[in-house]
């Protein structure tokens, strides 16, 4: 099916889905009436859906080939963002935005599970339809993984999307190997002495200490990570004090960590430890470090990389550079081989140049059936995976 047909054929459906949904963000696990849309929509077309881990939702749509299933993952949640767009189909839900494009993932899915009802006779393969909760923490992929969907329905290979606001509108952009960072974040709580200001000297400065605690971390990057290596370390989150004549008791501060060496990932670990470690000696203060993993990089199977270039046209696709956003897809290309796919949404001339987690992030629906016209070609593809 070529895009310009399913254009015509499924580009309204696209967008009612699409703003339907925009309309109801939630956030992690509490998904329940985005969980119920999906399922009412997916019985009207005559399925039986299942509900799993609780808000996350599965759908198998039995093919021709009943031992070559293949799966095809969006994910359902959103941010705690204030939406700044002012559209008819702004969200509800105040302070709850669709600011990541899960919106639309999850509306490609559905278009999928559409076009497989509308055309049986193209149900080559079959097809497992994965709407997953908590992406965007805690981490979705893993419970869904440890129930047992992939093994219950024996399938050998999974594909993802992510709308990506920075390449091209209706461009697929991917590559073979490592596409996305691990990541891990990391707290702080540095405990000081508090005192009055106008006598410093008999007090342990909290704050002074994480300004010097903030500087050498920045150090790690540049002194002790191999430059042919990429790394970030960020610190998004500072709080500490209480007036400006008092000196501050305690001070909280938290970051994340993005690499694609698991070498390179322990390096920044144990150097920040070393750094804590030091500059409680310095200041006199205890300082308490927690880190918490979040998800492995994301590595896409050379032989699907391959299949996808095979089925997408040159002016269509693209080969994106390795990023340090992050995916909780990973998880599942641990387990069998997967694919994730960019789909490019960005187009100025429209106003859709906004990053991903910003207020004013915004698309054309048009796009989403790019990612229906390769999705439908992976299941049609002749050789088995």
């Amino acid at each position: 099916m070529q895009y310009q047909k399913l254009l015509e054929m499924y580009e309204n459906e696209a967008i009612r889905l699409r703003r339907e949904l925009h309309q109801i963000p939630e956030e992690g696990f509490n998904l329940f009436k985005t969980q119920a849309y999906i399922l009412n929509y997916l019985r009207d077309l005559g399925y039986e859906p299942e509900k799993v881990c609780d808000t996350g939702v599965v759908l198998y749509i039995r093919g021709d080939d009943e031992n070559n299933t293949i799966a095809f993952r969006a994910d359902m949640d959103a941010l705690c963002i204030v939406e700044k767009a002012g559209y008819d189909y702004s969200s509800k839900h105040i302070g709850k935005m669709h600011a990541c494009g899960h919106d639309g993932h999850m509306t490609m899915n559905l278009l999928l599970a559409k076009y497989l009802s509308d055309h049986p006779d193209e149900k080559k393969r079959s097809v497992l339809l994965i709407f997953q909760p908590a992406e965007e923490g805690p981490g979705g992929a893993k419970p869904m993984i440890a129930v047992g969907i992939l093994k219950k329905y024996d399938v050998k290979a999974i594909f993802g999307y992510h709308l990506f606001p920075f390449v091209k509108e209706g461009i697929l952009s991917t590559k073979a190997g490592a596409m996305m960072a691990e990541n891990s974040e990391f707290y702080i709580t540095v405990h000081g002495v508090s005192g009055h200001a106008a006598k410093p000297h008999i007090a342990r400065d909290a704050i002074v200490a994480s300004a010097s605690l903030i500087t050498c971390i920045q150090s790690i990057i540049s002194r002790n990570s191999d430059p042919m290596e990429s790394a970030v370390i960020s610190i998004g989150l500072l709080n500490g004090g209480t007036r400006v004549n008092v000196v501050a008791e305690e001070v909280k501060l938290g970051g994340t960590i993005r690499s694609f060496s698991k070498e390179n990932h322990s390096m920044i670990h144990r150097r920040l430890a070393e750094i804590v470690k030091g500059m409680e000696l310095a200041y006199g203060c205890t300082i308490e470090l927690e880190f918490v993993d979040m998800y492995p990089p994301v590595i896409n199977n050379s032989e699907l990389y391959k299949i996808f270039l095979e089925l997408c046209e040159p002016s269509e696709c693209e080969k994106i550079k390795k990023i340090m956003l992050s995916e909780d897809f990973a998880f599942f290309q641990k387990e069998i081989p997967g694919l994730f796919i960019g789909l490019g949404t960005g187009n100025p001339s429209k106003g859709f140049d906004h990053d991903l987690h910003k207020a004013e992030f915004n698309f054309d629906e048009k796009v989403l059936l790019k990612g229906l016209e390769i999705s439908l070609k992976f299941i049609k593809y002749s050789n088995k995976y």
